[in-house]
Parts: C-alpha cells; sequence; structure tokens
C-alpha cells in the first residue's frame, strides 16, 4: 500500500508540475459529475487545484475519484477541504484503484420517489425497488424471502415489471449483469435492460426530468452547504 500510494502521489505531482489538468468525478442521486482540475500549488503531501463548480463540490465525498488519460490507472483521493472564497479544494492521501477509468455510457438517475417492481425469473417471482435506472439499464435491491437466489446470476434472463408513472407501466426483458448479496434475505443486482422503441421513449424522458430535478435539487444544497471554508 505504501509503495502505491507513493507511486500515485508521484504520478500526480508530476502531472500538477507540468500544469496538466486532471478530471475529477462525483456522483449525487444517480448523476455523474466531472470536470477538469486546474493544479495550483503542490505541497509535500498534498496537491491545490481550481475549485470546480459549485455542483461538484457540495456533492463531493470522501474518497473521490480523479483521472486522466495520462495515468495508468484512476486515482481515490483524500478532500482535504474546500475554500470557496479563495475558489481552491485540496487533495492529498493519492493511492490507485487498481481500475482503468471507465466513462458511463448513459445518463443514471435514482427515482424521486420510490418505485417498486416485480423481477420474474423463469417460475420465480421476487419483489425488488428500483435503485437507480437508465433507459438500457437498472440497479435493484431484489427482497429473497425464503429463496436461495441462486438462479439470480449474471447472464440469467429476466423480466422486469414497474410502474414508471402512475399512467406507465412497464414490462421488459433483460439480463442479470452482477449480482451482490447483501444478506441472507437481500441481493443488489444489475440488470441490463431491453425495452421497446416506445419504452425507451418513455424512459428517455423520465431520466430528463427526473435529471432536471436532481441538479435543481443540488444547486439549492450547494447555495446551504457551501460556506467561504469547508475543511472535511
Amino acid at each position: 500500500m505504501y509503495l502505491q500510494s507513493r507511486d500515485a502521489m508521484q504520478a500526480i505531482k508530476s502531472l500538477a508540475l507540468q500544469s496538466i489538468p486532471i478530471a475529477i468525478t462525483s456522483t449525487y442521486k444517480g448523476i455523474l459529475l466531472e470536470e477538469k482540475l486546474t493544479p495550483i500549488k503542490v505541497n509535500p503531501d498534498s496537491i491545490i487545484f481550481r475549485a470546480p463548480k459549485k455542483q461538484i463540490c457540495a456533492s463531493m465525498r470522501n474518497p473521490t475519484i480523479i483521472h486522466s488519460q495520462l495515468l495508468k490507472q484512476s486515482v481515490r483521493a483524500q478532500l482535504q477541504y474546500i475554500d470557496t472564497h479563495a475558489q481552491e479544494i485540496c487533495l492529498t492521501g493519492f493511492t490507485y484503484t487498481g481500475n482503468y477509468w471507465n466513462t458511463r455510457d448513459e445518463q443514471r438517475v435514482e427515482p424521486g420517489n420510490p418505485i417498486y417492481a416485480t423481477l420474474v425469473l423463469g417460475a420465480q417471482r421476487f419483489r425488488a425497488s428500483l435503485v437507480n435506472l437508465s433507459i438500457h439499464g437498472a440497479g435493484l435491491l431484489v427482497y429473497l424471502g425464503d429463496a436461495t437466489g441462486r438462479d439470480l446470476a449474471p447472464k440469467a434472463s429476466v423480466e422486469l415489471s414497474f410502474k414508471l408513472t402512475e399512467s406507465t407501466e412497464m414490462h421488459i426483458a433483460g439480463d442479470i449483469v452482477s449480482t451482490k448479496f447483501l444478506g441472507y434475505s437481500l441481493e443488489q443486482i444489475g440488470v441490463h435492460l431491453r425495452p421497446s422503441r416506445v419504452q425507451e421513449t418513455w424512459l428517455e424522458n423520465y431520466i430528463t426530468r427526473r435529471k432536471m430535478e436532481i441538479l435543481d435539487e443540488l444547486d439549492r444544497t450547494a447555495s446551504v452547504k457551501l460556506n467561504p471554508a469547508v475543511p472535511l
């Protein structure tokens, strides 16, 4: 871990000393936010950057993720402080994540109100709730009950049914792409959806509206949360 931290720190320092911007990312209710950071000052154990837009500042968590095409992997960093008066943020504790950075293909959002669903796999029916949604993907919490859940495996074909709005009921075929047990009777899964053309339009309209709601909420949060200096 020490070598990994030292290597990542040296790589970030090298870019900063050449005034090469790096990208910082954060998420808020499913929406991925990204902006290039311009380095201002290199300290022995930290680097100060020009602060990104206020929505990203308000949504940043520890650790945060930075990346560049010039880095061999994406990097975790600890947010030391945000100073909105000086328009600066300070990052430290750089370590490689072990993964390359992959840009999302589609916009993802978290529902504003709970959306409950039924997941059908063969003769089995599972209660579920939507965690996030994109045009061709869904994250779900699946309640297994007394079922073992062993059939909920990647590549399994399923049908997902839910009400997108009060007047829009969806029945979409898909395939499980990821699974993670969270407890004896609870599993988190990702599903690749295969919507019809009409369903794609419904999903796109819902996601566009929901994204606007989330960004409006984030603007309000940023106005309240961001003081002249916010140490983390």
